[in-house]
Formats: C-alpha cells, structure tokens, sequence
C-alpha cells in the first residue's frame, strides 16, 4: 500500500468523527472506525503475503539449482574417494561419532524452537504501529481543525485514544520480539552443558543479574524454558530435571558439609568458652580425663571379674571428682595433691596388674596381684573420702546460707 492510500484512510477516520461531532451520534463511530482500519490492515496484509509469495518461489528455485550442484559436486567426490579407501571409510558422516556435533539439533523436550512472541510479536507490532500511524493522521488533521477552525475537541480526543493504543500494542509487540530474542541467546549458553550461571549470561548480555533473573523466571513462567530451573540461591539457569537432580545431591553435600563444619565450630567455641572458664581447672580436668581412660583401658584388659568390679568404682569416683571440680573450679587446688601422687600410683599398681595377670600362675605373681588389689580397695576409699570432704564444704557452705536466711527473717519479723 502507497502513503497516499493510508493518507486517504485518516482522512476517511477525520470526516467520520466530524460528522459524528456535529450530528451528535456517536453510536457506530467505533465500528466505523475499526472497519476502516481493518480494510486498511487487510489490503497491507495481502500485498505482503503476494511479496512474500514472489520471494519465496525466488528462493526456493535458488535453493533447488544450489542443492542439486551441491549433490553433484558431493555424489562425484565420493565416487572418487571411494576408489581409493577402504569400505568403512564410506561411512555416512551422521553416522560417524567422531564428527556428531552434540546438541546439533535443539532439544523440544527442554526448548521452545519457535519462541513465545516471535509471532505475535510481529501481528502487535504491524497491527499496533499501523493502527498509531492511521490514527496519527487522524489526530494531525483534526488538531488542525480545532486550531484553524476551532472545531470541537471530541475528535482530537478520539484520535490521540486510537494513538496511545496503537503505540502500547506496537511496544508490546517489540518487547515480545526483544524477549524471543533473548531467549535464543540464552539457549545458545545453556543448550550444551544444560547449565549456566546468571553472572556469565548477565555478562554476554550486557545486562544486570537482577533483569537476568526476572527475565529468566518469565520464560519458565511461559514454558519456554520447558524444565528449566533457577537455583536455591537464584545464581544459576538449569535446563533439564536430571541436572536439576545432580545440583540438588552436590547441594544437600554441601550444605551437610556445612552443617558439619558449624557444629565442629560451636564446639570448638564452646570448649574454647569452657576452658576460660575454668582456667586453670580445664588443664586439671583434661589430665584427670585421661587418667579415666587409662582406668577403663586396663578394666577391657584384665579379665578377672573381681578386679574389674573394683575398677568400675575406681572409674565412678574418680570421674564424679572431677566432674564436682568442673562445677566448682576454685576446687582445683584440692585436687594437686591427687594428681601428683594418688593417680600416678594408681596408674604404676593397674600397669603392673595388667602385666602379671598374663603371667603364669606362680605364688609369687598371685601375691602381688593380691596385694595389688588390696592397695586399689585402699585407693577406693581415699577417693570415697575426697569426694566426701568436697561435698561436705558445699553443704556447710550451704547449710551457712540457710543460718544467715533464717537470722534474716527473724530480725525482720517474718518467723
């Protein structure tokens, strides 16, 4: 269609919404208007299919004398490569993994081949922009009347409506052809490793992560991305269910790894925490722990049901003790006494037991075990004892703050 044409349709639109003004009946001017349109739309629409029916018979006999050289420039090379190399050299090249390009062809399971918009992006944009360009003719020449004339407002109100709408179509349309383009270009960076990080597509992009990833979630909104994922964190595009699998067992390692590493942190802290508590009570402790260890050590050992009983206490009284000094640190000074003689003692009388229990049964060895045992009873005792006086010293310390309560009470008439 020739300008002159379209000129003719705004001047059709402009008379239509003058006589509507003047005669007052506004009733068909929409249907009048859109018929007008639609007539003009259709007359365009035709020429281009005839231009584009003319093109492609042009490129399809193009194509055909092209293909059919190509065919024979092939059909004689091969002829002619055949003569000279073995059978299995004639091998198809489709056929020949060594020449299988992977994802030659797009995935339908995982892409849009034809993206959503690149359609209607064209139909928004030739029906919107020729709706804005005939309306535009219209809203000139009626704005010319108002202003020469000073004929009514209406139709200059009309025509600038049928403008603002025909541009939002025509932008939306653009926009539905710049999103089926982008799309292509996330394909292109995601179809091969069916993975790819918003930070890379933002780069090859030229644009922000933040407009990557709106962008993105709109096409898994559409269905263009057919199986396509964000992750957790919003840093990455997977394409497929299976890969999406795969992240999901590397992220729960991951975040087990995590977890791990936090806990091993807070009891690290923890102990850290414990041991300025304590001061020097924790060095204290950790040697007394060791000397239990020691104690349940010779216990698996030794077989004998007696000496075994005897060391299950010898483990309770010496763990309870130093439990109460964990509890009560400034009780370490008590315990210096134990460390520096009981507990080496004890420890030289179970090594030596230990040793003589896997020795014949001579009367000399039975002796010792015996008098070994009696000393361990003795050490058993003194330990009662200890644990006894360290108990005894909270109790008077409380049985003091009962007294110091009561005398309280008294004086403030309570009792």
């Amino acid at each position: 269609m020739d300008r002159n044409e379209w000129y003719r349709t705004g001047e059709n639109i402009r008379d239509q919404v003058q006589q509507a003004v003047e005669t007052g009946n506004f009733t068909n001017l929409g249907k009048n208007i859109g018929d007008t349109v639609n007539a003009t739309l259709n007359s365009t629409v035709r020429e281009m299919n005839r231009t584009v029916e003319t093109v492609g018979e042009s490129v399809n006999r193009t194509v055909g004398v092209v293909g059919d050289s190509i065919s024979r420039a092939v059909n004689d090379v091969a002829q002619g490569f055949t003569k000279n190399t073995p059978v299995q050299a004639a091998v198809p090249y489709k056929n020949r993994p060594e020449y299988r390009r992977p994802n030659e062809r797009l995935d339908t399971r995982l892409f849009q081949r034809t993206p959503q918009g690149s359609v209607s992006g064209w139909v928004y944009m030739g029906a919107g922009y020729g709706l804005m360009g005939v309306s535009l003719l219209a809203l000139i020449g009626t704005v010319g009347d108002l202003v020469m004339y000073s004929a009514s407002v209406v139709p200059v109100v009309i025509s600038g409506i049928f403008t603002a709408a025909g541009l939002f179509l025509g932008t939306r349309g653009a926009q539905f052809l710049g999103r089926a383009r982008r799309y292509k270009r996330y394909v292109d960076m995601v179809k091969d490793k069916l993975y790819c990080s918003i930070q890379d597509m933002a780069r090859r992009m030229g644009r922000s992560e933040r407009f990557v990833v709106k962008d993105v979630k709109r096409m898994i909104q559409l269905g263009m991305f057919k199986q396509g994922r964000l992750d957790q964190k919003e840093t990455c595009l997977i394409a497929s269910n299976e890969m999406y699998d795969q992240y999901m067992l590397v992220q729960k390692d991951y975040e087990e790894q995590q977890k791990k590493l936090e806990i091993e942190k807070l009891t690290d802290e923890r102990k850290k925490q414990e041991k300025e508590r304590l001061g020097e009570a924790a060095e204290v402790i950790e040697e007394g722990k060791n000397y239990v260890r020691l104690i349940r050590q010779c216990n698996d050992e030794i077989p004998g049901e007696e000496m075994s009983d005897k060391l299950d206490r010898l483990e309770i009284l010496v763990t309870r003790i130093f439990d109460r000094v964990k509890e009560e640190p400034e009780l370490t000074s008590e315990l210096r006494k134990m460390l520096s003689f009981y507990l080496p003692t004890t420890k030289k009388l179970l090594e030596a037991y230990r040793d003589l229990d896997g020795q014949p049964d001579l009367s000399n060895v039975a002796q010792t075990k015996r008098e070994i045992e009696t000393a361990v009873d003795n050490i058993n005792e003194a330990f009662e004892k200890f644990l006894d006086e360290l108990f005894r010293e909270k109790a008077w310390d409380i049985q003091s703050d009962i007294s110091v309560l009561h005398t309280m009470m008294k004086q403030d008439g309570l009792l």
